[in-house]
């Protein structure tokens, strides 16, 4: 019997970002990705952008899908609304995978400052194309097909026919991190089996900032990846799914 792997996409991102791993996952265990409301092919803005709110809508796809549990891996954004969906539903997520997650620990003023800043939708709507293509390259380390792929998807969504909802989704996605509590406090007292996947290199969910979560999850597995940057599903798209199985195998 096979079971569902739910594979929840990063800030700007999309389902696509997970080819790489669902193509190398085991037989026995089925991906399954889609685009956050207003990112990717999903054009369609939702109505509020924080976790909670965003683990809701996840929760509405799984149950349209007939989805009954899954093991939940999410990257980036995705690993702070995979943290709100295994609060909000336990006994539907039967292990927890967060990739570099946003929002492990709290931000402070500069770094809020910084998150809004490269976010705004009036700013990066008017950032000329060669500027945006190095700002989708910010958190690689790894210069290979995989950013190639994510930044040129980055800039078709950002001056498509959806771009509006694209940076509306950007904006209010960032805005929503932030008010958010820190996902180490969140996950304080869970008792589900919990993998945290850091890259070495990562300036936007440092590895510092991630271990946060081992101060409420001492039993989590933590695996730190040695030269890579934040979009681990993108640079190694293979260790991440052999980590996603073994996670699996533990349920």
């Amino acid at each position: 019997m096979s079971r569902t792997v739910l594979l929840l996409h990063g800030l700007g991102g999309s389902a696509e970002d997970w080819a790489g791993v669902a193509a190398a996952l085991p037989k026995g265990l089925s991906p399954l990705a889609f685009d956050f409301p207003g990112f990717g092919k999903t054009a369609r803005p939702h109505d509020s952008y924080d976790p909670a709110s965003l683990a809701r809508w996840v929760l509405g796809e799984l149950d349209d899908r007939d989805v009954e549990t899954a093991v939940v891996a999410g990257h980036s954004l995705g690993g702070r609304v995979a943290g709100e969906l295994a609060l909000l539903a336990p006994r539907r997520v039967l292990a927890l995978a967060l990739v570099s997650p946003l929002g492990a620990a709290s931000y402070g003023f500069t770094d809020t400052l910084k998150w809004k800043a490269m976010s705004r939708a009036s700013l990066v709507g008017a950032t000329p194309e060669s500027t945006l293509k190095s700002a989708l390259g910010y958190g690689f380390a790894v210069d290979g097909a995989g950013r190639k792929g994510f930044v040129a998807r980055g800039i078709a969504a950002r001056t498509g026919p959806n771009a509006s909802a694209a940076l509306r989704a950007l904006e209010r996605s960032v805005d929503g991190l932030l008010a958010a509590p820190p996902l180490s406090k969140r996950l304080a007292g869970t008792k589900l089996p919990l993998l945290l996947l850091t890259g070495s290199e990562d300036p936007l969910a440092p590895p510092k900032d991630v271990e946060t979560i081992r101060s409420a999850r001492p039993d989590a597995t933590w695996v730190e990846l040695p030269g890579i940057g934040h979009y681990a599903p993108l640079e190694a798209p293979k260790d991440v799914a052999k980590r996603i199985s073994e996670l699996a195998k533990k349920v």
